[in-house]
């Protein structure tokens, strides 16, 4: 089984330089969603001002911030099982069954944070492994970024 990173969300170049989300303490990706924790706690002057603002989030269990950020994976050899049930069941998870164990995934951050965490399987390490390098914030606290290992 492979799975691909095929795309994830992008800000628009034409974006005003002094837009909050250019201004942020991590990723862009992070940005949007940094703004999206501010905007909503009514604290948006902060934006950029601290860099484990998505990290305390995540721990406090207010991960819908991390929503507004989407990837789109291709997955091979992957037959229809009990893994791709729990995945493709996952609310706002769209997919494509290309065939011959061939999959596209389209999903939001937070969704590959819960199919790793409720499925540990070597499916959900892998939409891990591509995430992170996007939104580490996200992903930093999952205990297979840590020991770079688990559900293989």
């Amino acid at each position: 089984m492979k799975a691909t990173l095929l795309a994830y969300t992008q800000l628009d170049q034409t974006l005003a330089p002094d837009s909050p989300l250019r201004h942020g303490a991590g990723t862009l990706q992070e940005n949007v969603m940094e703004f999206a924790g501010r905007v909503c706690y009514r604290s948006d002057a902060r934006m950029g001002h601290s860099s484990d603002f998505i990290a305390l989030r995540v721990r406090e269990g207010h991960e819908d911030i991390v929503e507004h950020v989407r990837f789109v994976f291709r997955v091979d050899e992957q037959p229809l099982d009990s893994t791709i049930l729990l995945l493709a069941n996952q609310p706002t998870v769209e997919y494509t069954d290309l065939g011959e164990g061939s999959w596209i995934f389209s999903m939001n951050a937070r969704n590959i944070r819960d199919f790793w965490v409720r499925s540990q399987s070597q499916l959900g390490t892998q939409f891990v492994r591509l995430a992170h390098p996007i939104a580490p914030a996200v992903y930093d606290d999952l205990q297979l970024i840590a020991e770079g290992s688990g559900g293989n």
